[in-house]
């Protein structure tokens, strides 16, 4: 049974010839209703600031539970998004590598074809130095049959002009 403070300031008690004083009784009375009337307030205020923070404890553990899974949820966002990073970054890496062998593919033909158009620039060189040493030579023969032309045009010349004086002297002698 619950007494509350209105019970103990209501109750009664039977008056004797030898009891006890009334008015101390009735003094106490009040002061044990005060008291407690005090501490129902006090246990009341506590009850309420318990449920306050027993809702707020609530509160916490729900935003604990979201936070917990918040955090799970970004672990594994962080890992999709890692995993995703090293695919993307396998996938380029397989893209460069193809892109690099292309242009180095390229780069060989390119060289392959230089080389070819080297071959072709040497052999067309030799063919021109072939016919340039060739025309030469020809012109060299011409320039030596021209010089042993002018050698034998000279040599007549000189036969000529020899004759020629050696007529002139002697019909000089002749006239003598």
């Amino acid at each position: 049974m619950k007494i509350t403070p209105v019970d103990i300031k209501n109750q009664k008690f039977g008056k004797s010839f030898r009891g006890y004083d009334p008015s101390e009784v009735d003094a106490f009375l009040e002061m044990v209703s005060s008291t407690l009337q005090d501490q129902v307030k006090e246990n009341s205020q506590l009850k309420e600031k318990l449920s306050s923070v027993e809702s707020t404890l609530i509160g916490y553990k729900d935003l604990e539970g979201n936070l917990k899974q918040a955090l799970v949820t970004a672990q594994k966002s962080a890992e999709e998004i890692r995993q995703n990073a090293e695919k993307e970054a396998q996938l380029l890496m397989r893209e460069t590598k193809i892109k690099a062998e292309r242009k180095l593919e390229e780069s060989y033909s390119v060289l392959s074809g230089l080389k070819s158009q080297i071959v072709d620039l040497n052999n067309l060189k030799k063919e021109y130095v072939v016919r340039l040493r060739s025309m030469l030579e020809t012109h060299l023969k011409v320039l030596e049959s021209m010089e042993k032309e002018d050698q034998s045009y000279k040599e007549e010349l000189q036969l000529a002009g020899s004759r020629s004086q050696s007529k002139s002297s002697s019909d000089k002698e002749m006239k003598i």
